[in-house]
Protein backbone atom coordinates (compact mmCIF):
# COMPACT_ATOMS: atom_id res chain seq x y z
CA UNK A 1 0.00 0.00 0.00
CA UNK A 2 2.79 2.42 0.91
CA UNK A 3 4.63 1.58 -2.33
CA UNK A 4 1.47 2.26 -4.31
CA UNK A 5 1.08 5.64 -2.57
CA UNK A 6 4.68 6.59 -3.38
CA UNK A 7 4.17 5.66 -7.03
CA UNK A 8 1.03 7.80 -7.14
CA UNK A 9 2.86 10.78 -5.61
CA UNK A 10 5.70 10.38 -8.12
CA UNK A 11 3.18 10.30 -10.96
CA UNK A 12 1.60 13.50 -9.63
CA UNK A 13 5.01 15.19 -9.50
CA UNK A 14 6.01 13.98 -12.96
CA UNK A 15 2.74 15.20 -14.45
CA UNK A 16 3.19 18.63 -12.86
CA UNK A 17 6.79 18.85 -14.07
CA UNK A 18 5.72 17.81 -17.58
CA UNK A 19 3.21 20.65 -17.84
CA UNK A 20 5.66 23.09 -16.27
CA UNK A 21 8.25 22.31 -18.96
CA UNK A 22 5.70 22.70 -21.73
CA UNK A 23 4.32 25.96 -20.37
CA UNK A 24 7.76 27.47 -19.81
CA UNK A 25 8.70 26.57 -23.37
CA UNK A 26 5.64 28.43 -24.67
CA UNK A 27 6.16 31.45 -22.41
CA UNK A 28 9.82 31.73 -23.42
CA UNK A 29 9.20 31.52 -27.16
CA UNK A 30 6.46 34.06 -27.77
CA UNK A 31 8.76 36.75 -29.19
CA UNK A 32 10.98 36.83 -32.24
CA UNK A 33 14.20 38.86 -32.10
CA UNK A 34 15.99 39.88 -35.28
CA UNK A 35 19.53 41.21 -35.72
CA UNK A 36 20.62 40.29 -32.21
CA UNK A 37 24.39 40.39 -31.62
CA UNK A 38 25.88 37.02 -32.51
CA UNK A 39 27.20 36.20 -29.03
CA UNK A 40 23.81 36.62 -27.30
CA UNK A 41 22.12 33.28 -26.54
CA UNK A 42 18.43 33.90 -27.30
CA UNK A 43 17.21 30.79 -25.47
CA UNK A 44 19.13 31.75 -22.33
CA UNK A 45 17.91 35.35 -22.54
CA UNK A 46 14.26 34.24 -22.79
CA UNK A 47 14.74 31.80 -19.93
CA UNK A 48 16.14 34.51 -17.65
CA UNK A 49 13.36 36.95 -18.53
CA UNK A 50 10.61 34.48 -17.56
CA UNK A 51 12.37 33.14 -14.45
CA UNK A 52 14.01 36.33 -13.14
CA UNK A 53 11.75 38.99 -14.65
CA UNK A 54 14.63 41.08 -16.05
CA UNK A 55 18.01 40.89 -17.79
CA UNK A 56 20.80 43.41 -18.35
CA UNK A 57 22.32 44.31 -21.73
CA UNK A 58 25.83 45.76 -21.76
CA UNK A 59 28.93 45.91 -23.93
CA UNK A 60 32.01 43.86 -23.13
CA UNK A 61 35.28 45.02 -24.68
CA UNK A 62 36.14 41.49 -25.85
CA UNK A 63 32.87 39.57 -26.26
CA UNK A 64 30.78 42.49 -27.50
CA UNK A 65 27.17 43.06 -26.45
CA UNK A 66 25.95 40.56 -23.85
CA UNK A 67 22.68 39.88 -22.03
CA UNK A 68 23.10 38.43 -18.53
CA UNK A 69 21.18 38.23 -15.24
CA UNK A 70 22.13 40.77 -12.60
CA UNK A 71 21.77 41.73 -8.96
CA UNK A 72 21.10 45.25 -7.82
CA UNK A 73 23.88 47.03 -5.94
CA UNK A 74 23.25 50.03 -3.72
CA UNK A 75 20.19 52.27 -3.62
CA UNK A 76 17.82 52.52 -6.63
CA UNK A 77 16.40 55.77 -7.96
CA UNK A 78 13.04 57.25 -6.93
CA UNK A 79 11.19 54.81 -9.23
CA UNK A 80 13.01 51.75 -7.94
CA UNK A 81 15.18 51.39 -11.03
CA UNK A 82 18.70 50.07 -10.32
CA UNK A 83 21.52 52.59 -10.63
CA UNK A 84 24.31 50.10 -9.95
CA UNK A 85 24.28 46.43 -10.90
CA UNK A 86 26.52 43.39 -10.95
CA UNK A 87 26.04 41.02 -13.91
CA UNK A 88 26.74 37.33 -13.39
CA UNK A 89 27.48 34.72 -16.06
CA UNK A 90 27.30 30.92 -15.88
CA UNK A 91 31.07 30.64 -16.27
CA UNK A 92 31.75 32.77 -13.20
CA UNK A 93 31.99 35.96 -15.28
CA UNK A 94 31.13 39.00 -13.14
CA UNK A 95 31.23 42.70 -13.78
CA UNK A 96 29.92 45.69 -11.86
CA UNK A 97 28.50 48.85 -13.43
CA UNK A 98 28.28 52.08 -11.45
CA UNK A 99 26.80 54.21 -14.25
CA UNK A 100 23.26 53.44 -15.56
CA UNK A 101 24.35 54.75 -18.97
CA UNK A 102 26.55 51.66 -19.37
CA UNK A 103 23.71 49.13 -19.32
CA UNK A 104 20.07 48.65 -20.30
CA UNK A 105 17.56 46.62 -18.28
CA UNK A 106 14.98 44.62 -20.24
CA UNK A 107 11.92 43.50 -18.25
CA UNK A 108 9.62 40.59 -19.07
CA UNK A 109 6.44 42.56 -18.34
CA UNK A 110 5.27 45.95 -17.15
CA UNK A 111 4.75 44.54 -13.66
CA UNK A 112 8.52 43.86 -13.54
CA UNK A 113 8.07 40.52 -11.79
CA UNK A 114 8.96 37.00 -12.97
CA UNK A 115 6.10 34.96 -14.42
CA UNK A 116 7.60 31.70 -13.15
CA UNK A 117 5.53 31.75 -9.93
CA UNK A 118 2.24 32.12 -11.83
CA UNK A 119 3.25 29.48 -14.37
CA UNK A 120 4.16 26.98 -11.63
CA UNK A 121 0.76 27.42 -10.01
CA UNK A 122 -1.04 27.02 -13.33
CA UNK A 123 0.97 23.91 -14.20
CA UNK A 124 -0.03 22.38 -10.86
CA UNK A 125 -3.71 23.14 -11.53
CA UNK A 126 -3.60 21.60 -15.01
CA UNK A 127 -1.69 18.60 -13.64
CA UNK A 128 -4.42 18.19 -11.00
CA UNK A 129 -7.03 18.19 -13.76
CA UNK A 130 -5.11 15.51 -15.68
CA UNK A 131 -4.50 13.25 -12.68
CA UNK A 132 -8.14 13.58 -11.61
CA UNK A 133 -9.17 12.45 -15.09
CA UNK A 134 -6.75 9.51 -14.84
CA UNK A 135 -8.20 8.44 -11.50
CA UNK A 136 -11.79 8.85 -12.67
CA UNK A 137 -11.14 6.72 -15.76
CA UNK A 138 -9.40 4.08 -13.64
CA UNK A 139 -12.43 3.97 -11.37
CA UNK A 140 -14.67 2.99 -14.28
CA UNK A 141 -13.36 -0.58 -14.04
CA UNK A 142 -15.15 -3.40 -12.20
CA UNK A 143 -15.95 -2.78 -8.52
CA UNK A 144 -12.81 -3.03 -6.45
CA UNK A 145 -14.13 -3.94 -2.98
CA UNK A 146 -15.76 -7.30 -2.27
CA UNK A 147 -17.12 -8.76 0.97
CA UNK A 148 -16.79 -12.51 1.45
CA UNK A 149 -15.81 -15.22 3.93
CA UNK A 150 -12.18 -15.51 4.94
CA UNK A 151 -11.85 -19.01 3.49
CA UNK A 152 -13.02 -17.68 0.11
CA UNK A 153 -10.51 -14.82 -0.04
CA UNK A 154 -7.96 -16.61 -2.24
CA UNK A 155 -10.58 -17.88 -4.64
CA UNK A 156 -12.26 -14.48 -5.00
CA UNK A 157 -8.85 -12.86 -5.51
CA UNK A 158 -8.11 -15.32 -8.33
CA UNK A 159 -11.45 -14.58 -9.93
CA UNK A 160 -10.80 -10.82 -9.84
CA UNK A 161 -7.32 -11.32 -11.31
CA UNK A 162 -8.81 -13.34 -14.16
CA UNK A 163 -11.26 -10.53 -14.85
CA UNK A 164 -8.47 -7.95 -14.79
CA UNK A 165 -6.52 -10.16 -17.20
CA UNK A 166 -9.43 -10.00 -19.70
CA UNK A 167 -10.03 -13.74 -19.57
CA UNK A 168 -12.99 -14.81 -21.73
CA UNK A 169 -13.73 -17.80 -19.47
CA UNK A 170 -13.42 -17.84 -15.68
CA UNK A 171 -13.48 -21.26 -13.98
CA UNK A 172 -14.33 -21.75 -10.30
CA UNK A 173 -15.18 -24.63 -7.93
CA UNK A 174 -18.40 -26.09 -6.59
CA UNK A 175 -17.49 -25.29 -3.00
CA UNK A 176 -17.20 -21.55 -3.71
CA UNK A 177 -20.43 -19.87 -2.64
CA UNK A 178 -20.56 -16.69 -4.72
CA UNK A 179 -23.81 -15.75 -2.99
CA UNK A 180 -21.75 -14.99 0.12
CA UNK A 181 -19.78 -12.40 -1.83
CA UNK A 182 -21.15 -8.87 -2.03
CA UNK A 183 -19.93 -5.63 -3.53
CA UNK A 184 -19.65 -2.72 -1.11
CA UNK A 185 -18.05 -0.17 -3.44
CA UNK A 186 -19.33 0.56 -6.96
CA UNK A 187 -17.46 2.44 -9.70
CA UNK A 188 -17.41 6.26 -9.44
CA UNK A 189 -19.63 8.25 -11.83
CA UNK A 190 -17.89 9.24 -15.07
CA UNK A 191 -16.99 12.95 -14.93
CA UNK A 192 -13.75 12.96 -16.98
CA UNK A 193 -15.44 14.83 -19.83
CA UNK A 194 -16.48 17.66 -17.52
CA UNK A 195 -13.02 17.86 -15.95
CA UNK A 196 -11.53 17.95 -19.44
CA UNK A 197 -13.60 21.06 -20.21
CA UNK A 198 -12.35 22.65 -16.97
CA UNK A 199 -8.78 21.73 -17.94
CA UNK A 200 -9.23 23.50 -21.27
CA UNK A 201 -10.32 26.65 -19.42
CA UNK A 202 -7.22 26.47 -17.19
CA UNK A 203 -5.02 26.09 -20.27
CA UNK A 204 -6.67 29.07 -21.97
CA UNK A 205 -6.07 31.10 -18.82
CA UNK A 206 -2.36 30.33 -19.13
CA UNK A 207 -2.35 31.33 -22.80
CA UNK A 208 -4.04 34.58 -21.81
CA UNK A 209 -1.31 35.21 -19.23
CA UNK A 210 1.55 34.91 -21.74
CA UNK A 211 -0.30 36.85 -24.45
CA UNK A 212 -1.13 34.06 -26.89
CA UNK A 213 -4.45 34.48 -28.70
CA UNK A 214 -6.82 31.55 -28.27
CA UNK A 215 -10.40 31.08 -29.38
CA UNK A 216 -11.05 27.59 -28.04
CA UNK A 217 -14.43 27.80 -26.43
CA UNK A 218 -17.86 26.19 -26.71
CA UNK A 219 -20.32 28.39 -28.48
CA UNK A 220 -23.73 28.16 -26.83
CA UNK A 221 -25.33 30.80 -29.04
CA UNK A 222 -24.33 33.20 -31.77
CA UNK A 223 -21.54 35.51 -30.59
CA UNK A 224 -21.27 38.91 -32.18
CA UNK A 225 -17.91 40.48 -32.96
CA UNK A 226 -18.01 42.76 -29.92
CA UNK A 227 -18.40 39.75 -27.61
CA UNK A 228 -15.44 37.97 -29.19
CA UNK A 229 -13.40 41.17 -28.96
CA UNK A 230 -14.24 41.42 -25.26
CA UNK A 231 -13.20 37.78 -24.78
CA UNK A 232 -9.76 38.56 -26.19
CA UNK A 233 -9.33 41.74 -24.14
CA UNK A 234 -7.26 40.01 -21.44
CA UNK A 235 -5.01 38.41 -24.06
CA UNK A 236 -4.39 41.73 -25.78
CA UNK A 237 -3.61 43.44 -22.46
CA UNK A 238 -1.15 40.69 -21.50
CA UNK A 239 0.40 40.83 -24.95
CA UNK A 240 1.11 44.53 -24.79
CA UNK A 241 2.24 44.23 -21.16
CA UNK A 242 5.00 41.83 -22.26
CA UNK A 243 5.77 43.50 -25.58
CA UNK A 244 6.08 47.13 -24.43
CA UNK A 245 9.01 46.73 -21.97
CA UNK A 246 10.95 44.67 -24.53
CA UNK A 247 10.33 47.25 -27.23
CA UNK A 248 11.37 50.09 -24.92
CA UNK A 249 14.59 48.29 -23.97
CA UNK A 250 15.42 47.51 -27.61
CA UNK A 251 15.04 51.15 -28.62
CA UNK A 252 17.44 52.13 -25.84
CA UNK A 253 19.90 49.33 -26.75
CA UNK A 254 19.89 50.34 -30.40
CA UNK A 255 20.52 53.95 -29.43
CA UNK A 256 23.32 53.24 -26.94
CA UNK A 257 25.16 50.45 -28.71
CA UNK A 258 24.43 51.18 -32.37
CA UNK A 259 22.53 47.94 -33.04
CA UNK A 260 19.47 47.33 -35.21
CA UNK A 261 17.53 44.80 -33.13
CA UNK A 262 13.89 44.23 -34.08
CA UNK A 263 11.08 42.56 -32.15
CA UNK A 264 7.85 40.88 -33.18
CA UNK A 265 5.42 38.11 -32.18
CA UNK A 266 5.84 34.68 -33.70
CA UNK A 267 2.16 34.21 -34.51
CA UNK A 268 2.00 37.13 -36.92
CA UNK A 269 -0.63 39.10 -35.02
CA UNK A 270 0.35 42.83 -34.97
CA UNK A 271 2.76 43.51 -32.16
CA UNK A 272 2.61 47.31 -31.97
CA UNK A 273 -0.15 49.90 -32.15
CA UNK A 274 2.08 51.82 -34.57
CA UNK A 275 1.75 49.07 -37.17
CA UNK A 276 -1.96 48.54 -36.68
CA UNK A 277 -4.48 50.06 -34.37
CA UNK A 278 -6.42 48.23 -31.70
CA UNK A 279 -9.51 48.01 -33.93
CA UNK A 280 -7.48 46.36 -36.70
CA UNK A 281 -6.04 43.99 -34.11
CA UNK A 282 -9.57 43.00 -33.13
CA UNK A 283 -10.47 42.51 -36.81
CA UNK A 284 -7.56 40.11 -37.27
CA UNK A 285 -8.54 38.15 -34.18
CA UNK A 286 -12.07 37.91 -35.56
CA UNK A 287 -10.66 36.61 -38.82
CA UNK A 288 -8.81 33.92 -36.84
CA UNK A 289 -12.14 33.01 -35.19
CA UNK A 290 -13.89 32.57 -38.54
CA UNK A 291 -11.11 30.29 -39.77
CA UNK A 292 -11.44 28.10 -36.69
CA UNK A 293 -14.67 26.61 -38.11
CA UNK A 294 -16.64 27.15 -34.91
CA UNK A 295 -20.27 26.25 -35.58
CA UNK A 296 -23.38 27.35 -33.75
CA UNK A 297 -25.04 24.78 -31.58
Amino acid sequence: MRKKLVNSQLCNLNTSQMYLRQMLTLAENVFKFENLPEYIDVAYMNKVLVREGAIAFFKDEILGILALPFVRVGIPDVYGRPQKIRVIGQSGYQREFDNPDDFVIMYDNNGRYPLISDIIQMSERIALDTRTIDINIAQQKSPRVFKTKQENERSIRDLVNNIDGFENVVITYDNIDLNDTSVILAPAPYVADKIDMHKEKDWNEFLRLIGVANLSYQKKERSISDEISAMQGGTIASRFSRFEPREHAIKEINKKFGTDIKLSYYDGVPSTEKEKGVEELYDELLSMESNANITDE
